[in-house]
């Protein structure tokens, strides 16, 4: 069973525990759609054709779970799979680990002094957004972290890519943490990897590194010194350009400065590939002149510690130089100049 319904003909998400299932703009909307559901099912109308689908674990999973209704003798309300296998996607607990960097990042986001809450459901529309863990960071700004770990699944959540959509549009910046290396190199939103740990090791304080996800952006004068190839396909085009390196940062380190907003995430094309990080607000800022046209970098300067030579021969003469050998019959004192 499942408390979130999405309607497939009406559009919309129905969450059975709210009055009016959560909608404001049909009255009695229960009523008339548990009737036309018994309706349809004494007519032997199969469940895929009622236009009924579970709105929650199996929506998120990319899997279509067809849904019928049910309604206790106790009044309680229910929304039962066809199938059996989608029922029990549903028993699957939170792991250990998930609800471990949930904590983590409570507490990391309180030492920063933002406040922040786990399962927040944002209305949308007619529907809502739920997200793991929402920091109130400062100016307004909402950060929601997703966890997916390796328990996850190995293809993971196909809706990544909308959800983190969904969630900007409404002023949050999604945020999705994985302890997986295939999650981690996904581009349909910005992914933070740390390795595969425990859950006591995540929940106690002390370094826990994210190692992919964060970058710093190196810019750079396309001339004849610079270390890297023209990303244009040219010899030296002499223009400014930026590239990526992987920087490691701690993740409480993260969750605080992306509250603060002195970490934000970037949309970076690299041919035809579009990459998607964390950078320093700095970076974020020049990476923004960069594409615009306007950033300007300063010439390369001669290194000073450098040895230096003159171009000139040399004008120094040798201040000695090698005895010729003595010839033979003569003793070594007779080539010797007397005083006098």
């Amino acid at each position: 069973m499942a408390n979130v319904v999405w309607h497939t003909k009406l559009k919309m998400l129905l969450d059975l525990k709210q009055a009016n299932l959560g909608q404001d703009t049909i009255d009695d909307l229960w009523d008339f759609l548990y009737k036309t559901d018994r309706v349809l099912a004494q007519r032997n109308v199969p469940v895929s054709e009622r236009e009924l689908q579970c709105g929650g674990v199996c929506r998120d999973a990319g899997v279509v779970a067809w849904m019928y209704l049910r309604q206790q003798a106790n009044g309680r309300r229910e929304a039962v799979h066809e199938r059996k296998e989608d029922e029990e996607r549903h028993k699957a607990p939170m792991s250990d680990e998930h609800k471990a960097y949930q904590e983590r990042i409570l507490r990391a986001a309180a030492e920063g002094g933002f406040h922040g809450d786990c399962e927040v459901r944002t209305p949308v529309g007619r529907s809502w957004i739920q997200t793991d863990t929402l920091i109130e960071g400062e100016g307004g700004r909402r950060i929601g972290w997703e966890v997916q770990l390796s328990s996850a699944g190995a293809d993971g959540p196909s809706s990544v890519k909308a959800r983190a959509t969904k969630a900007a549009k409404q002023g949050i910046t999604p945020a999705w943490h994985t302890d997986r290396e295939d999650y981690g190199r996904r581009s349909d939103t910005q992914w933070t990897r740390s390795n595969n740990l425990p859950a006591h090791v995540i929940a106690k304080i002390g370094d826990l590194r994210v190692i992919s996800g964060y970058r710093a952006m190196d810019f750079w004068l396309c001339d004849l010194h610079a270390v890297y190839p023209c990303p244009d396909g040219v010899r030296r085009c002499g223009k400014p350009h930026a590239t990526p390196k992987p920087r490691d940062v701690l993740f409480d380190d993260l969750v605080r400065q992306t509250a603060a907003g002195t970490i934000v995430p970037v949309e970076y094309r690299r041919g035809t590939r579009m990459d998607k990080f964390w950078v320093t607000d700095a970076d974020r800022d020049r990476l923004a002149e960069l594409q615009e046209g306007t950033l300007t970098l300063p010439p390369p300067q001669e290194d000073d510690t450098a040895p230096k030579s003159s171009p000139n021969r040399p004008t120094c003469r040798p201040t000695a130089t090698l005895a010729a050998p003595t010839p033979p019959g003569l003793v070594a004192n007779e080539l010797i100049p007397q005083q006098r």
